[in-house]
């Protein structure tokens, strides 16, 4: 592929969960994984801040890629691969897995012919690259396409739309083959400048901690545009990110990268405020 001249690549834009994403066929991508990510990175108008250049949304939930192909796998149907796009970066995090993007891959499967579309309802194994762990997901199928009309509706994201199940019981222990990296439902962890903190972590998909927004001094109901002026609850959070990532998970020089992994995720937590 040259980049002397514009080529055609067969693309598909899709919402998948709460997030959107740019679904190619990796057949159609170059082999040479460096050249490929080039293609994408163009794809997406990365680097730069509104991705005007692309297809890219300039926000983290429409920055994502998965790319699809029949699996030679004898336990799977189709191969996907998750890509976190960054948007002020020529860089793609291929570490971790997207929830919302990996709903959207048997969908594209079943209407790009990938896989034969059984109704009412076809089945379907795809295995993530990423972690190498498979996950079932069962899509409604009209007409031999994916039903996409229906009275499904899911925090988020505006209007209803016909019901996908994916079964992700399978992909837990990503890091060390452990629900619980640490053993222990809860832990409590010394942060510099902090204190100690309990926080659990929890490996499903990928591996996440979760800590009580109390105990940062947050209500937990905090909107985006909000928390993102918290630069003091962020370093805090990044804190913790880091002494997960290197202490418990094993991810040497975690904090000393130039482009930190996107794993761990980070949540906070609260009750119902009503």
């Amino acid at each position: 592929m040259s980049f002397s001249e514009q080529e055609r690549i067969y693309t598909v834009i899709m919402r998948s969960g709460t997030s959107k994403g740019i679904y190619l066929n990796e057949n159609d991508l170059p082999k040479d994984k460096e050249l490929r990510d080039k293609v994408i990175l163009s794809i997406f108008g990365s680097p730069d801040p509104r991705q005007i250049d692309g297809l890219g949304g300039a926000d983290n939930l429409t920055s994502k890629l998965a790319l699809v192909s029949v699996s030679s796998h004898p336990d799977a149907d189709i191969d996907y691969t998750f890509g976190q796009v960054e948007i002020n970066k020529p860089y793609i995090h291929y570490s971790g897995l997207c929830g919302n993007i990996s709903a959207g891959v048997a969908p594209y499967a079943i209407d790009e012919g990938l896989i034969k579309a059984e109704e009412p309802v076809t089945r379907v194994r795809v295995r993530s690259v990423n972690n190498n762990q498979i996950f079932v997901t069962e899509v409604p199928v009209y007409n031999g396409k994916t039903k996409v009309i229906g009275d499904y509706a899911i925090d988020g994201v505006p209007g209803t739309s016909a019901r996908i199940n994916i079964d992700m019981s399978t992909t837990a222990g990503t890091v060390k083959g452990l629900l619980l990296p640490t053993g222990n439902v809860k832990d409590k962890i010394y942060i510099d400048g902090f204190g100690e903190i309990e926080i659990s972590v929890v490996d499903v998909v990928n591996p996440s901690i979760f800590v009580k927004a109390a105990d940062l001094g947050l209500r937990g109901d905090e909107n985006p545009q909000e928390f993102n002026k918290m630069a003091d609850k962020i370093e805090i959070l990044e804190k913790i990110r880091a002494y997960v990532a290197e202490e418990i998970l094993d991810f040497k020089g975690w904090s000393k990268a130039e482009i930190r992994d996107t794993n761990p995720f980070i949540g906070f937590v609260s009750p119902p405020k009503t």
